[in-house]
């Protein structure tokens, strides 16, 4: 049985830390132990709801006068439903299976995931098993039956399927609110993907705590960005003092190139003296190598004859998908030109009433494996705009290769308009008929921002640019760069037809909002 602790005080300035005796929250131990089983509970409810569904939407279909069940006789019921019961089975069956695989009742640290991601899989999950039903339907004429039972069950187990989900996460916040702990988290090193990790355990694991931090060094120290609400407890030598004191679940272990070098002997022996420890005492071991700056997906993770491998796979597309999403550019591109024509024309006029210069802009920029192409827009600028640039702009002194100009002196009046309404990215529509552009990608950079990219930020390169993307939606305004590459990054790796949805759904609520998509 865990125990549920918190360290009062720690003394610092030696090697080994004197941690008070751990004060237990003894009368919140029952439902931190059941909260433990939350992937059991959902597990549970998942059948039952996803039975419950199709059995209750036959009766909704078929006997929608529940009254009047009182009085039909069992045995005419039941061989109309059992057909449906058959059904219901099989698509439960393959659904739970679904979510499953991608470990959705999974109890532990390392299956934890966002709502957002948990919703995507269910809906996902439920229509992969719905269309299974229908083909098999159509094989097996004892299941050909109502549709509309079908879609209705698939629709109503969602709904309460998701439901569950959110009501999970509310109550996961009013247990964390109430400083109930389910998990005691030790850190022991520190890297540079920390400190996301810890404020994702806090979003995504409300009632995890972690009680502080470990030293790799002879002697404790604190790096500059870590957060002052995480002690230092001592170094790597001190592990058994510190869980005596205030004990542990869940050890993760950050490392710093430490154990990945087999010249590095005493860090090695660390780490296995660490594991074994964790081993004795039950304690979850984890670890967050600082070797990889891609986005790993847990289907990217696996074993070969015992070796653990990590297959990285960014932006890899499905060939289908990358297919279906060239014609719908296409489609939308004219459909767009075409039906505002009329408005594009008034656009137009009012640019050449309004300023001197060409109606359209056009300017060199990069796209798909860097490689640049000209972008057209609405011109919304002056006509020497990029002449006058570098007065606003010293792109040998910007300490990284982006900038943002507030109240851009270079905007005509029309311009300002066509921004804030996002209207001058029209002309693009150009650019995605062309094959350099789609209508959902990465924002196309300037050239000579790009030529000052490192390795690590090419790799928003990889798709081609779009006129809208999650970054645009996303951190509008933003002027941090790497928050910009994160979001780009995050879609390359997550690209599906879900997401293009919301992003273009998001698109329009920023539009209609004013914030445009600069």
């Amino acid at each position: 049985m865990a125990r549920f602790c918190t360290v009062d005080r720690i003394v610092r300035g030696s090697t080994s830390p004197v941690v008070s005796p751990a004060v237990c929250t003894s009368e919140h131990g029952t439902f931190a132990r059941l909260w433990r089983k939350q992937g059991s509970l959902l597990f549970a409810l998942d059948v039952l709801i996803c039975l419950g569904s199709f059995v209750g939407s036959y009766f909704i279909r078929f006997h929608q006068d529940f009254v009047a069940l009182t009085i039909v006789p069992p045995f005419r019921i039941v061989p109309e439903l059992l057909p449906y019961l058959k059904a219901a089975l099989l698509a439960t069956s393959l659904w739970i299976f679904l979510l499953a695989r991608d470990r959705s009742y999974g109890n532990d640290l390392h299956f934890s995931t966002g709502f957002a991601f948990q919703v995507r899989l269910v809906v996902v999950s439920g229509f992969y098993s719905l269309v299974f039903l229908m083909v098999i339907s159509f094989m097996f004429r004892h299941l050909l039956l109502s549709r509309i039972v079908y879609v209705m069950g698939f629709v109503l187990a969602c709904g309460l399927m998701i439901l569950v989900r959110f009501s999970f996460q509310l109550v996961g916040r009013s247990l964390s609110n109430g400083s109930v702990t389910v998990y005691s988290v030790l850190l022991m090193g520190w890297n540079r993907y920390a400190a996301a990790l810890l404020k994702r355990l806090g979003e995504q694991n409300r009632c995890t705590r972690v009680i502080g931090r470990l030293d790799w060094g002879v002697s404790p120290s604190r790096p500059v960005n870590c957060p002052a609400e995480i002690p230092v407890l001592g170094t790597v030598n001190d592990l058994e003092t510190v869980y005596d004191s205030a004990p542990f679940d869940q050890l993760i272990v950050v490392t710093q190139g430490q154990g990945l070098d087999h010249d590095n002997t005493s860090h090695r022996n660390a780490l296995v003296k660490t594991l074994n420890f964790c081993e004795e005492k039950g304690v979850s071991f984890y670890m967050v190598p600082d070797f990889l700056d891609v986005a790993v997906e847990r289907r990217e993770l696996g074993t070969f004859s015992g070796v653990p491998l990590v297959r990285l796979r960014d932006s890899a597309l499905h060939p289908v998908y990358g297919l279906v999403k060239r014609i719908m550019d296409i489609a939308m591109a004219l459909t767009v030109m075409v039906v505002g024509l009329p408005l594009w024309l008034i656009i137009a006029v009012l640019i050449k009433a309004t300023s001197k210069g060409p109606v359209l802009y056009t300017q060199e920029r990069v796209g798909l494996h860097g490689r640049s192409f000209s972008m057209y827009k609405f011109r919304s600028m002056v006509q020497d705009a990029d002449s006058r640039l570098k007065e606003l702009v010293d792109f040998n002194a910007i300490e990284e290769p982006v900038f943002n100009i507030r109240k851009d002196p270079r905007v005509t009046s029309i311009g300002k308009f066509l921004r804030r309404t996002s209207l001058d990215e029209i002309p693009q529509l150009l650019n995605v008929l062309g094959g350099t552009m789609s209508t959902i990608g990465p924002r196309p950079e300037r050239v000579e921002l790009v030529l000052k990219y490192t390795p690590s930020q090419r790799r928003r390169l990889k798709a081609k640019p779009g006129i809208t993307g999650y970054q645009q939606v996303m951190s509008r305004g933003d002027p941090s760069l790497a928050k910009r590459i994160e979001y780009d990054l995050h879609y390359l790796k997550h690209q599906s037809f879900f997401l293009d949805l919301f992003i273009l759904l998001k698109t329009v609520v920023v539009i209609v909002r004013g914030d445009g998509m600069k």
